[in-house]
């Protein structure tokens, strides 16, 4: 039966829907990113919980050693700072072979910020460092990459909001807002894994590269504006609407794992507006699938990382 938007999923229901609807993960190798905490730990959890062996991609070691102490002998750590190339490189070199990479990492609503390399925060971390660890596991993957994203990016391009502009990852050339650096991070990602299932397919691989957004999720993610009361609202926004990490990891764990994800999918929370509900098919923004974007920011991001993808 549909749940209605009045009575939230709970953790005992996700687990009856994970039980349903994943399949047995044994023998499977799951790399995630940012699998510390918030959905990154809970999407381990999920997929550990159905058999996998999860590779824990994290900047903060201390944090994935203990979420893998709690997993036991099925999780392993990898340290990975996304807002360092050479982390990625050398994550990437560290990394054997794995069926499924989930690029989930990332910062949102930070204040302005530059990577190691020079890239705005959102943009280097969220995006940029993604391209670069996937580019470079390519021949690695066996099954599918998925690309977590967010209904932000339906924001982008917008009367108030900015465009995106793959030329420019530092924002230099335009006024930054947290909110449109978020928003157009989310926007790349979406592009990024459409293009990459584009490559795919036109090279015949049987690699699959879909994405999924997790609806509003009642996570410490977004609290970092550097403004009090813009946080204290964000908060009461995320107790008020948001999915505890359990549930709102659902949609990222059934596109990581489910048999009828399909190459080019996006999925996320069936009710209110994407916000909340369980796993289903979703619809992009337009920009999503603008093939003119989608080649230009491919185009930039391997400029930029001086990752070239072999496909």
């Amino acid at each position: 039966m549909a749940l209605g938007v009045s009575r939230p999923i709970g953790s005992g229901q996700a687990k009856d829907w994970l039980d349903a609807h994943i399949p047995d993960q044994t023998g499977r190798t799951v790399l995630i990113t940012g699998a510390n905490g918030g959905l990154g730990a809970a999407t381990a959890r999920h997929l550990a919980a159905a058999g996998a062996h999860v590779v824990l991609a994290c900047r903060r070691a201390d944090q994935a050693a203990a979420l893998a102490a709690e997993i036991g002998p099925a999780a392993q750590t990898l340290h990975l700072d996304l807002a360092d190339l050479d982390s990625v490189k050398s994550a990437a070199a560290a990394c054997g072979p794995v069926d499924t990479v989930v690029a989930l990492a990332g910062v949102c609503h930070v204040p302005y910020g530059l990577t190691a390399d020079g890239f705005e925060l959102h943009t280097g971390i969220n995006h940029l460092g993604h391209f670069a660890l996937v580019g470079q596991l390519l021949d690695r993957i066996t099954d599918r990459v998925v690309v977590v994203t967010s209904r932000a990016h339906e924001f982008v391009g917008r009367p108030g909001f900015g465009k995106l502009a793959p030329a420019d990852p530092g924002w230099r050339t335009r006024r930054y807002s947290a909110f449109d650096g978020y928003c157009q991070a989310k926007l790349a990602n979406l592009l990024f894994a459409n293009e990459l299932q584009r490559r795919l397919a036109a090279a015949g691989s049987t690699l699959k590269a879909v994405s999924a957004q997790p609806g509003w999720a009642d996570t410490d993610a977004g609290m970092h504006s550097g403004r009090k009361w813009g946080d204290l609202s964000w908060r009461a926004s995320c107790r008020a609407i948001g999915q505890p990490a359990d549930v709102a990891a659902l949609s990222i764990t059934y596109a990581a794992a489910a048999d009828d994800v399909v190459g080019g999918g996006y999925y996320g929370p069936d009710r209110l507006f994407g916000m909340r509900g369980l796993p289903a098919p979703a619809k992009a923004g337009r920009a999503a699938t603008d093939q003119a974007l989608m080649t230009a920011n491919w185009v930039a991001a391997e400029h930029h990382t001086g990752v070239r993808y072999d496909i």
